[in-house]
């Protein structure tokens, strides 16, 4: 199969939903948390700009999770004019290169250069809704604020980001995809041994949401429940749940009040046994694993979602290939299913 990135899109004509992955040059730790403040400044701008929303996101060290929701084009497009692009700039007037592209929207105004205000019209049109543009810009931005900073050049980032495709909601029924990836996102910082709990890692979408942050609970409620219209308060016990329902071993500690806590559950050794037996570890605990399906399985959704994307994409398959989804193995997945069947080390610690 070629390379997942070539053809990699979801299908016109509707909204849809990518993973999203980028890592630093050398994957070394790079951002501190001045480096994650800058990043998400950025994010919320180029959001902003770029007519994406992200439902979930984690910043850490050398790498960022994000989880956005990419409306089609034409459809979002459909009645903007030519005044409507221009006025998109006024999301970056504080930017060098924006100023002088606004200075030159003002002279073709007094001038009557009306071609000229089409073409960058169009400049700014080719620039929205779309997830390659978002995340280009997003880390060209991210890279020169860094190099600046710490007196640098060249690349920051490992290259081309990862994007898996995953089934959004129907008709307002939740999406397993959407949950499970939300949750595995939010998640980052525990397997990195960064925090103990989700919200007291201050870099990622849940703990923005326990904050109080308007836009991370209104993308998480819809990660979990496929419904925009819905309080966050019925839709936070849930998702604590998910993020909370380990069963991993916690060895005792010494607790503020001199008191030993411990919580049984499973040991490394126990979940390393599990999986190498064949046995499937509860979604709970697989979420709180390096689970690649998330990061290399190419799309994600019930098997008819898959196979749908496969007849569209039938070209670029072998002719031995006869449908799409694919089971994923190491956990109780239920009915999600992969475009790519991955062979090694699928779940790890």
């Amino acid at each position: 199969m070629r390379k997942i990135r070539e053809f990699l899109l979801g299908p016109e004509g509707q909204t849809n939903y990518y993973h999203v992955v980028s890592r630093t040059a050398g994957r070394h730790i790079l951002f501190g948390d001045d480096e994650k403040e800058v990043f998400r400044i950025l994010m919320l701008k180029q959001l902003k700009f770029s007519g994406l929303r992200a439902l979930a996101w984690c910043f850490m060290g050398n790498h960022f999770h994000l989880l956005l929701e990419v409306p089609d084009k034409k459809m979002a497009l459909a009645r903007w004019s030519r005044e409507d692009y221009l006025q998109r700039l006024d999301v970056f007037k504080r930017e060098w290169t924006t100023k002088q592209a606004l200075d030159e929207v003002e002279r073709c105004r007094e001038m009557g250069a009306e071609s000229r205000l089409d073409e960058i019209a169009e400049s700014v049109k080719g620039r929205l809704f779309d997830l390659s543009m978002f995340m280009k810009e997003l880390k060209l931005k991210m890279t020169l604020a860094y190099n600046k900073k710490h007196g640098r050049c060249g690349t920051l980032w490992e290259g081309p980001f990862k994007s898996v495709l995953l089934q959004g909601a129907d008709e307002g029924e939740s999406s397993d995809a959407l949950r499970m990836v939300a949750a595995y996102i939010d998640l980052n910082p525990i397997r990195a041994g960064l925090a103990q709990e989700p919200e007291g890692y201050r870099w990622c979408s849940y703990a923005a949401a326990v904050a109080g942050n308007r836009g991370a609970r209104q993308g998480l409620c819809y990660a979990v429940t496929g419904r925009s219209r819905v309080a966050w308060k019925k839709v936070e016990a849930e998702y604590r749940c998910l993020l909370y329902a380990k069963g991993e071993e916690v060895e005792a500690d010494q607790s503020v009040d001199g008191y030993a806590k411990s919580k049984a559950g499973f040991s490394q050794e126990k979940i390393k046994e599990v999986l190498e037996s064949g046995g499937r570890l509860p979604v709970a605990e697989a979420l709180r694993c390096r689970v690649r399906y998330f990061t290399d399985g190419a799309v994600l959704g019930s098997q008819r979602y898959v196979d749908d994307f496969f007849e569209s994409k039938r070209d670029q398959f072998g002719a031995r290939r006869k449908d799409g989804g694919r089971k994923m193995r190491g956990a109780q997945w239920g009915d999600l299913r992969v475009l790519r069947d991955l062979k090694a080390e699928v779940i790890g610690r």
